[in-house]
């Protein structure tokens, strides 16, 4: 009995006033002759902003920007709100019973207050798991999701230490360091979404660097990625772009490696190559002083 005084009174103020954020509500014989109507009402927040949703057992729901009606979005659905709704109700009731056990605050309006924020709770997490993948363009990210915004820079094959250390030998090998000035820089990008492994646009380039690169991304293939902001509303995927991770080497640092070093360096390179499968001419041409 005290679950269904709490849900009416609930449901009553859900209906009286326009401020609250979360409600369950059901209507029998209601819309499209269905007989029960179910409604549901709740809130999510991004990292830029909150919005408010409702969501219907005819299929359909929206999303409210703010308080006009006219700014919102619509949705589809294929949800069965009669199996989340009952499954609100009975996180609820097992509140009831948790409180009863501890002999915590049994007060109507502090029952209230704790059937909205389990329900709140609820719904955020339904539309962040089950609605916002299906929109054309998802919201970007919760406010409470605190994952990676993306990969760190890795190597599927092998690890990220040997992959720069044959990037070190690459460029230390390389005669063109000696024109190299203080901004030049090796710079190797990961595979993603939107780009190849290899060299960057803005890297410092030889034809034989850009060669050894991409032997270097076949056999180790990089990969990583984070996500820039493109100019956009600032929550939503397309507001963002999936850029790829990167290793940089100073290129004028090696230019002083003395040349004993940079034999030592040559040999050990084409070791490498040779156990990286590289055909032997080919390794010939990429390792010949």
């Amino acid at each position: 009995m005290l679950l269904e005084n709490v849900s009416a009174s609930a449901a009553a103020v859900a209906e009286g006033d326009d401020a609250q954020t979360t409600s369950l509500e059901t209507e029998p014989n209601g819309e499209k002759g269905m007989e029960d109507f179910i409604i549901l009402k709740g809130g999510f927040s991004t990292s830029d902003r909150s919005y408010k949703f409702e969501i219907k057992s005819d299929g359909t729901g929206k999303i409210f920007y703010c308080e006009y009606d006219s700014d919102e979005e619509e949705f589809a659905h294929e949800s069965d709100l009669a199996e989340l709704k009952a499954e609100i109700e009975t996180l609820f009731a097992e509140e009831i019973e948790l409180r009863k056990a501890e002999d915590l605050s049994m007060d109507v309006s502090d029952l209230e207050a704790a059937r909205d924020e389990i329900a709140s709770e609820r719904l955020e997490e339904f539309f962040w798991g089950e609605i916002n993948p299906t929109l054309e363009d998802p919201f970007f990210r919760s406010t409470y999701d605190d994952s990676e915004w993306g990969e760190e820079f890795h190597c599927e094959n092998g690890a990220t230490k040997e992959f720069e250390e044959f990037l070190r030998l690459c460029v230390m090998t390389e005669r063109a360091t000696n024109k190299a000035v203080e901004s030049d820089y090796l710079i190797v990008v990961s595979e993603s979404e939107c780009y190849a492994a290899g060299l960057d646009e803005s890297s410092f380039y030889t034809e034989r660097l850009n060669e050894l690169a991409k032997i270097a991304c076949e056999h180790f293939k990089p990969s990583g990625y984070h996500y820039e902001y493109n100019d956009g509303c600032g929550d939503r995927y397309s507001d963002y772009c999936e850029s790829p991770e990167s290793i940089s080497l100073a290129v004028k640092e090696f230019a002083r490696v003395p040349a004993r070093e940079k034999m030592l360096g040559m040999k050990e390179l084409k070791e490498k190559l040779a156990r990286m499968n590289v055909e032997p001419e080919r390794i010939e041409r990429l390792t010949a002083f």
